[in-house]
């Protein structure tokens, strides 16, 4: 298969830091049938607030991160869903089943080399939602509650106390790691579960605002911070 059909892909970072985005995608090949379940809708502008992400850390910090994003559209592929669920695609598509194969075998990958690298790892999965009323946080960490969070430095967690310290400056929000009546929803999907008994890997989903999304200000703000935290946590 196509790897550059489907998803935008790097290999090979400088540094221990490995970035999803399963749900951004735009393309809708007739040739994949839709979804009989599930969520049909994706995170918008999320693809493209992932690529800004990418091109902050290089060009203006000089970090390559390892990288995966999808173009799959969520209608065709869900995947943040396992492989036995019929909200993950149409399982009378061999082309969908091998997508999401890909996905998350390219995701195992990069975490090897990560943790045969430089013996640790952070990984980011980039999610959207809508608030549902204006008290709801701008941003939700889903970590298991705190299960996926392996790493730990002076009693903090290592990268993930800087993000969510640095998005707290400009946004509401909510850490995850005690259940709340905001977070049951958000808690860690399927990617983030794969992670739950990982040692040397911090890894949660960022759950993030349409408001944040489609409002360029709000997305200059939210690029800015977490490109700023990820440097930080990098230098220690």
């Amino acid at each position: 298969m196509n790897l550059q059909k489907y998803f935008e892909v790097r290999g090979k970072g400088t540094v221990p830091v490995i970035l999803s985005c399963p749900h951004g995608g735009f393309l809708r090949p007739k040739t994949i049938p839709d979804k009989l379940k599930g969520v049909m809708i994706a995170d918008k502008n999320k693809y493209l607030i992932s690529k800004r992400i990418i091109q902050v850390l290089e060009e203006k910090f000089g970090i390559e991160i390892y990288y995966i994003l999808s173009k799959i559209h969520r209608s065709k592929v869900d995947l943040n869903r396992p492989p036995r669920a019929f909200s993950a695609f149409n399982h009378n598509s061999d082309r969908a089943k091998e997508i999401h194969r890909i996905y998350h075998e390219t995701i195992e990958f990069f975490y090897q080399e990560c943790i045969d690298r430089f013996g640790k790892c952070l990984f980011l999965d980039l999610h959207g939602f809508t608030k549902p009323f204006k008290q709801y946080p701008d941003i939700i960490f889903g970590n298991v509650f705190g299960n996926t969070l392996k790493i730990h430095n002076n009693s903090h967690f290592w990268c993930f106390n800087e993000i969510v310290r640095e998005l707290s400056l400009e946004f509401t929000l909510d850490d995850g790691l005690g259940i709340s009546n905001f977070n049951l929803a958000y808690s860690g999907g399927y990617i983030t579960h794969k992670f739950y008994k990982r040692t040397q890997c911090n890894a949660f989903q960022i759950e993030v605002a349409k408001d944040i999304r489609e409002n360029v200000a709000l997305t200059n703000n939210f690029v800015e911070r977490i490109t700023k935290a990820i440097k930080s946590c990098l230098e220690k």
